[in-house]
């Protein structure tokens, strides 16, 4: 699973190298490794004590407590610097755009519920139900192509109609339905219906895979659509690993 992605890769790398035009530099100025520095001194701790709190060391064990202290006090000097660099990694003022804040916050919460039903019930069917690792992976099936479907869809009617918060609106109430027939009726359906449900969910996440990117380039003055586009991302990605 893992070697299939590296002649993927390669290949990647030769169309960007052979047929990526060059792009000019529309801004100057340094890079701000500092920034970058205490971005990651701020969560490789925290996803380290999520990750590594409760079974390898107890959640007020020093350890836990050293790696929350620490991510707190990186956090806090990372915000102390973005505010005072000319250049910063995240720039401050994006957070004060009401669609950049709501676009990341979402995203960081959908990804959240995305990675725990994707981690969660395979380990619940195999365990739980006692269905075959096949059975489980056939049974999430569901999941990934309503979010196929749901993400297609989405990409389609935005570039019909130019709307997309309606689509945004429904794909996360079809997510909260999803979520909720699963918290509630998990222990107590077939897997049939519990398809259904999975279904629901990845109707539900399709939408929110292109629109919050969509939504966050078009709130940002042009000069800052890099970094919010890369700004979406990392929400997302800290959110699944946070899930």
């Amino acid at each position: 699973m893992f070697y299939v992605n590296l002649p993927l890769s390669l290949l990647s790398l030769f169309m960007v190298i052979v047929k990526m035009p060059a792009l000019p530099h529309q801004r100057s100025g340094a890079v701000d490794v500092l920034g970058a520095a205490l971005l990651i001194a701020a969560f490789v701790p925290l996803l380290l004590v999520l990750s590594l709190g409760g079974h390898s060391f107890a959640w007020r064990a020093p350890q836990s407590l050293g790696l929350f202290a620490l991510a707190a006090v990186a956090l806090t000097l990372f915000i102390y610097v973005e505010n005072r660099v000319s250049n910063p990694i995240l720039p401050p003022h994006l957070f004060k755009n009401r669609t950049f804040s709501t676009a990341n916050l979402a995203g960081f919460l959908i990804s959240m519920a995305f990675m725990g039903v994707v981690m969660f019930l395979p380990l619940y069917l195999q365990l739980g139900m006692g269905v075959t690792a096949t059975t489980s992976g056939l049974t999430m099936l569901p999941l990934m192509g309503g979010l196929i479907v749901g993400s297609t869809l989405a990409g389609q009617l935005v570039s019909k109609t130019g709307q997309y918060r309606p689509l945004m609106l429904v794909g996360a109430s079809l997510l909260l339905v999803g979520v909720s027939l699963l918290a509630f009726f998990l222990g107590q359906v077939g897997l049939p219906v519990l398809c259904l449900m999975l279904l629901v969910v990845g109707l539900g996440l399709g939408p929110g895979q292109s629109l919050f990117n969509i939504a966050t380039q078009n709130a940002v003055e042009p000069r800052d659509i890099g970094v919010a586009t890369s700004s979406n991302q990392f929400f997302r990605q800290i959110g699944s690993t946070v899930g």
